[in-house]
């Protein structure tokens, strides 16, 4: 070879080695690699049947999750796949994309039969051409992936993914991002412009994540996040601030913001309160702190638990063996209620004997279709709604009470609280708010009792239904938008029986400078049933005791000059 054809040789493999690459000169010289695979394993977790065959595929391949084929859990609905068996990774619904780049196992995730489904929407929100992407469906907690624009297009705008609100102010989720369902939602494709403006979130000092960064056209207008999962030791969130030392301007949570510029907003934290007396009880969850409750409790003892983030739990029982106990459940900030939801059929809180229970800017929200109220306060029992305390979203398709039952107990409502959107359905009996019966007391000295519905052809008691032989005395509060299909929009007295003992409505005492209000059926604010929309007595002077006797349909407020 002359030296000439060894210098152009040399450089061929030079220029080899630079534009095709190690690996590709190493194919060249030696065959090619062993493709790498991995094995995707799929667990019955428990269920009995086969569950689907074992894959093998390639690295970085894309599967697509099955169904559960021949796999039954009685009593228990198939949802989905984990990585976990406990559920505690992300749960990923039937056809679910998957890359693979390792050796993974999935474990069937089943749930009780009474778990809800809620529906992800996805709107073109304005788009000039094409279709949305299909409604999915599924099981609370369940992931999907976030489809991507499918079809739809805008004329001189870009697809940005997906956002809650419709002006792009919310939150985003990109394609193929992981959305976990809570509840009922509609996401809205994102169109964005050339310019846009980036506002970002800064924990200042505090542990946890901050909110995700929005990203928004010139001019939209944005809704501040919550404090999420950041914290800060001995701090409460206090909303937001447009610098670190808090001289900036401020701006709560849930407040508009109109994005013109890039900004960042720094969380406010601001020294915690002291707590209200009482001994912390043991334990990682409510659930837990209740059982230590019923089994350890000192007679006379005020115990404290405090939530610091929403939650999920079954029904609970709120008891003890014989002691006296105080029990408050409270949220850790005056600012950021807390929200506790039921899981599956059953009352949130069953209240017993010996116990008194205050709620202080503490949401109790129930499930579309339960056996039970909301909350039941046995006889002997005690349960005080303090500011911020709601009771709302439960519907008992079985039992007398949507949200609250006092069924020989006392209850407390005073201002500032809400007992809102309850609902009993069924053909008789009733309570859509409140159900009061076996000698039961309530007292209300302030807060909302409204838009709550007793459903069904002889339901009565929107509001409230007043068994015979109970006390309902009204000190202050407003009871507005209730309604009942049959008698009593806002509230009925009544009794199956003509001779039943009677029952005793109240008003404050002259000069007790407190008052309430019941509308009737006239106005914004009006309580609607076929018979006394106000207030229905029935059965006539057996029934009623310090009051006028009749139905009353119009608009009626009294003051502290009513009856006692």
């Amino acid at each position: 070879m002359t030296k000439r054809r060894i210098i152009l040789f040399s450089l061929i493999m030079v220029i080899g080695i630079i534009f095709l690459g190690c690996d590709l000169m190493a194919t060249l010289f030696h065959g090619e690699k062993p493709s790498v695979t991995y094995t995707v394993t799929f667990n019955a977790n428990g269920a009995s049947g086969t569950p689907p065959e074992t894959q093998t595929v390639n690295d970085g391949a894309v599967i697509i999750l099955p169904d559960k084929g021949g796999m039954t859990s009685t009593g228990n609905i198939f949802v989905g796949w984990n990585e976990s068996a406990s559920g505690g990774g992300t749960t990923y619904s039937v056809g679910a994309s998957i890359t693979v780049k390792r050796d993974m196992v999935f474990y069937a995730q089943w749930l009780d039969g009474s778990t809800p489904q809620y529906t992800v929407t996805f709107s073109a929100n304005g788009a000039t051409s094409g279709s949305a992407p299909a409604p999915q469906t599924v099981y609370r907690g369940i992931s999907i992936t976030v489809p991507g624009q499918g079809t739809l297009a805008y004329n001189g705008k870009t697809f940005g993914g997906w956002n809650t609100q419709s002006n792009g102010g919310g939150t985003n989720y990109e394609v193929g991002a992981t959305y976990t369902v809570t509840g009922n939602v509609t996401l809205y494709a994102k169109w964005q412009s050339t310019i846009q403006y980036t506002v970002t979130y800064n924990a200042n000092g505090a542990s946890g994540s901050v909110p995700t960064a929005q990203t928004v056209d010139p001019g939209t207008e944005i809704t501040l996040p919550g404090v999420g999962s950041m914290s800060n030791i001995g701090k409460t969130f206090d909303g937001w601030n447009t610098q670190a030392n808090g001289n900036g301007t401020s701006y709560a949570e849930g407040a508009a913001y109109t994005v013109n510029a890039n900004a960042t907003f720094y969380a406010k934290w601001v020294i915690q309160p002291d707590p209200p007396q009482g001994e912390n009880p043991p334990g990682n969850t409510i659930a837990e702190k209740l059982a230590y409750i019923a089994n350890n409790a000192g007679d006379g003892t005020v115990y404290d638990i405090a939530v610091n983030n929403n939650v999920y739990m079954g029904p609970a029982t709120v008891s003890t063996m014989g002691k006296n106990i105080t029990v408050i459940i409270r949220s850790t900030s005056s600012a950021d209620v807390k929200t506790i939801q039921l899981e599956s059929q059953g009352h949130l809180f069953s209240v017993d004997s010996n116990i008194t229970l205050k709620l202080q800017n503490i949401t109790l929200k129930g499930i579309n279709s339960n056996n039970r109220s909301l909350i039941q306060i046995s006889k002997g029992g005690k349960v005080i709604l303090d500011s911020g305390s709601k009771v709302t979203l439960n519907t008992n398709t079985a039992t007398n009470g949507g949200g609250i039952r006092v069924d020989g107990g006392i209850l407390e409502l005073n201002d500032g609280c809400e007992v809102s959107d309850n609902t009993y359905s069924n053909y008789n009996g009733g309570a859509g708010g409140i159900f009061v019966c076996e000698q039961g007391t309530v007292t209300i000295y302030g807060g909302l009792i409204t838009k709550n519905k007793a459903l069904g052809s002889w339901a009565q008691g929107g509001g409230i239904a007043i068994a015979s032989g109970c006390t309902v005395t009204m000190r202050g509060g407003i009871i507005s938008k209730n309604r009942a299909d049959y008698m009593g929009g806002g509230i009925y007295a009544g009794s199956a029986s003509n001779n039943a003992s009677p029952i005793f409505i109240k008003r404050a005492a002259s000069g007790s400078n407190m008052s309430g209000i019941i509308y009737g059926s006239t106005g914004d604010n009006a309580n609607t049933a076929r018979v006394g929309s106000g207030i229905s007595f029935e059965y006539g002077s057996t029934r009623n005791r310090n009051s006028t006797l009749g139905y009353y349909d119009e608009i009626t407020t009294m003051s502290n000059e009513g009856w006692e």
